[in-house]
């Protein structure tokens, strides 16, 4: 995870819970990082390999303690939906790259639970969640 950075991963285990030992290595890689338990049907494990492929992140709740979000999480939430800033003009505000912000994007969406699903739209999905936790108005 080191050496390649962006690169999607996608780990298969019936002990996900164990993975937490790797939480600060998993939030700090910038590619994609699914975990799928092996028990998952073979269509559910298809869709999290496709996530992991679009650069998703999805950890399983057991490896969540709480609403866990970095202050630059939530900075990018509110620039987004109190202020209406788009990727590029919410990199230039907090001085990060366009890469990061959309980074930044995929750990709050993990955070949040918000995955991809047919016909709903990721970011009001987010708006919506990050709504009902309190983390913007």
């Amino acid at each position: 995870m080191q050496q390649y950075a962006t690169l999607n991963i996608v780990v298969q285990s019936s002990h996900a819970k164990a993975l937490v030992r790797l939480k600060p290595a998993i939030n700090a890689h910038e590619g994609g990082f699914t975990i799928a338990d092996k028990s998952l049907p073979v269509q559910e494990m298809l869709i999290r390999v496709n996530w992991a492929l679009q650069g998703v992140v999805c950890t399983p709740r057991e490896m969540r303690t709480g609403l866990e979000l970095k202050h630059e999480w939530v900075q990018v939430l509110r620039l987004a939906f109190e202020e209406g800033l788009q990727d590029k003009a919410i990199a230039e505000r907090i001085g990060v790259s366009e890469r990061t912000v959309r980074h930044y994007w995929t750990r709050v969406q993990d955070a949040l639970g918000v995955y991809p699903e047919d016909d709903k739209n990721m970011r009001i999905q987010t708006e919506i969640q990050a709504r009902k936790e309190g983390l913007i108005d």
